[in-house]
């Protein structure tokens, strides 16, 4: 079996960042792992390929190179600085030439040339499609449009649709330049439908090599902005065969296009990937049709990658031994924490009897790291989280044309540089990336996951702590339900090893917020129920095992596979 997965990011392993770091130092890899991976989707595509190898299934990921990534730093003056900052020339250095150069036409005619990188990722191999003048950064915005363009929205737009086009249909020329003629071709997104040979009119779009295919849409977020409507205009730009497209009603005359349905239709497979997600997407109005085909496979997370070797044989330790262990990996992360992020002399000895709290999130109101703005502006809310023995690390990321996200946080970072004991308690990690962040979920006491109801496909940092025996903090959204017991809500035996931040009308809401640290903060004080608590988190660890996630996805590639001809048309009531 032969997969390839196709995607706008995929993290950097784990060996291509040491050994930037061992060459170039912190700052450079940093940004490199910045570059590749902006949210949740880099890590998981990262250790999902990995893990396909692991288990003999032989998979290509395919990705754009990124020149570019940009950065962000907290002052304790509360000021938020993001610099735009070169990466490309560094990570060619730490990935295999292939010597193969493509040529590209792009929809508007123009011909384009890509140079192609590799990088192992255990057995597998992940290729990076290098091309300068169309690829510069991830998900670029207007502040990225060349200086004194007229229109920097119209032009960010247009390098969204080229970066599209360069991964699906460079992905395409590059299996056949490798002679990898996928059996099944992963699309992750709908920026990846270029990917499917049959959407574009173009010279790929019958081609033979392609004809046995088999095409799965992988959805990762029930957002509108993943799921985009398109007008005729953007349709005939793009080149898109609406051929295989079934219409809503009332749509065929505008001529608009939900590519989520475009791509559901056209695909053989289709997953959502959380058991709630894939319910959501059934539920969609634009997909109620197709619900018998949407799938759900939940994420899961390469423990080799993210799970401290410390914990590996810790069935057999008394509860005092594992209690133990979690505090000395506490303060190494406290230490840790304190030299890396050049924090005043005596703040490690001031928190060192805390427990710690992560809260890592890409920044979006949904995701509601405003919560804590409102923990800290109540004087009744922030007295009470005063009160408890805890240190909250927050580690967020921005993107550069969201200024929902950067007045958040510039307006959270004055109110904490206004009160010393805030500024103790509350720790702002600038540039959260995937290199650093197993040091961090390896030493935490517990992590926070919320999100409005229904907004979360999946979320895996909540995983990243339960396999080093972190306690969670969390909405029941994503993938929360399905390794998460929340204290109070136990039943068949089970232990809890989460505290709920419940819903109320479809919000988290920071007293709820507040309550559950208040839980977690109690439970810290009871050493048999937090060794308990701990071993529950750490029960969790094959469920949240991205081998789980890869077990089941076989599952669907051989179903698919065993059908007699890839499907050509879309599926409607």
């Amino acid at each position: 079996m032969r997969v390839m997965e196709v995607a706008m990011e995929i993290a950097l392993p784990p060996p291509v960042l040491e050994a930037i770091f061992k060459r170039h130092g912190y700052r450079p890899t940093r940004d490199a792992a910045m570059s590749t991976s902006v949210g949740g989707i880099g890590p998981l595509l990262r250790e999902r390929i990995i893990a396909h190898g692991e288990e003999n299934i032989e998979t290509i990921g395919v990705t754009p190179l990124y020149q570019h990534t940009w950065i962000q730093s907290w002052f304790e003056w509360g000021q938020l600085h993001l610099e735009k900052r070169r990466v490309g020339m560094v990570l060619q250095q730490f990935l295999q030439d292939t010597s193969i150069d493509l040529s590209l036409t792009l929809f508007d005619g123009s011909v384009v040339k890509i140079h192609v990188w590799e990088a192992a990722y255990g057995k597998s191999k992940v290729y990076f499609l290098d091309c300068p003048e169309v690829i510069d950064v991830v998900y670029p915005s207007d502040e990225d449009a060349p200086l004194k363009h007229p229109n920097p929205a119209a032009w960010a737009h247009a390098a969204r649709q080229k970066h599209s086009w360069l991964v699906g249909r460079g992905a395409l020329l590059l299996a056949k330049a490798l002679k990898f003629q996928p059996d099944i071709t992963v699309l992750s997104e709908t920026p990846t439908l270029f990917g499917h040979h049959k959407l574009a009119k173009d010279e790929l779009q019958n081609d033979p090599f392609f004809a046995s295919t088999r095409y799965i849409f992988n959805d990762h977020t029930p957002m509108e902005y993943a799921h985009p409507v398109w007008n005729k205009d953007m349709i005939n730009t793009l080149k898109v065969d609406t051929s295989s497209y079934s219409w809503l009603p009332g749509n065929a005359d505008l001529g608009e296009v939900d590519v989520t349905r475009l791509l559901i239709g056209i695909c053989e497979g289709v997953f959502g990937v959380a058991q709630k997600h894939g319910r959501i997407m059934r539920a969609m109005p634009s997909l109620k049709d197709y619900a018998p085909k949407i799938e759900a496979v939940t994420n899961g997370i390469h423990v080799g990658i993210w799970q401290s070797p410390d914990y590996k044989d810790i069935s057999q330790w008394t509860d005092a031994d594992l209690l133990k262990l979690k505090k000395r990996k506490k303060d190494e992360l406290l230490d840790w924490v304190w030299r890396q992020y050049g924090l005043w002399h005596t703040w490690k000895e001031q928190v060192q009897d805390k427990g710690v709290i992560l809260w890592t999130r890409r920044i979006t109101g949904y995701k509601r790291v405003d919560l804590l703005d409102t923990l800290c502006k109540d004087v009744s809310l922030r007295k009470q989280f005063l009160d408890l023995n805890l240190v909250l690390l927050v580690g967020v990321r921005i993107h550069q044309h969201d200024d929902q996200a950067q007045t958040m946080i510039y307006n959270l970072l004055d109110i904490i540089s206004q009160d010393r004991r805030l500024q103790e308690r509350i720790v702002f990690l600038d540039n959260f990336n995937v290199w650093m962040a197993p040091k961090l979920f390896q030493g935490t006491d517990a992590a926070i996951m919320l999100a409005d109801d229904g907004r979360e496909a999946s979320a895996t940092g909540f995983m990243k702590a339960q396999v080093n025996g972190g306690l969670i903090i969390a909405s029941e959204d994503g993938a929360i339900p399905e390794s998460v017991v929340f204290q109070g809500r136990e039943k068949d035996g089970q232990t809890a090893n989460g505290f709920e931040v419940p819903y109320v009308q479809g919000l988290p809401r920071a007293d709820n917020l507040l309550r559950a640290c208040k839980q977690f903060h109690q439970v810290l004080k009871n050493d048999a129920l937090h060794a308990a608590m701990v071993r529950s988190a750490f029960s969790a660890v094959s469920q949240v095992n991205v081998v789980r996630t890869v077990q089941e996805t076989r599952k669907i590639y051989d179903r698919l596979l065993s059908a007699q001809t890839p499907a050509t048309t879309a599926i409607s009531s």
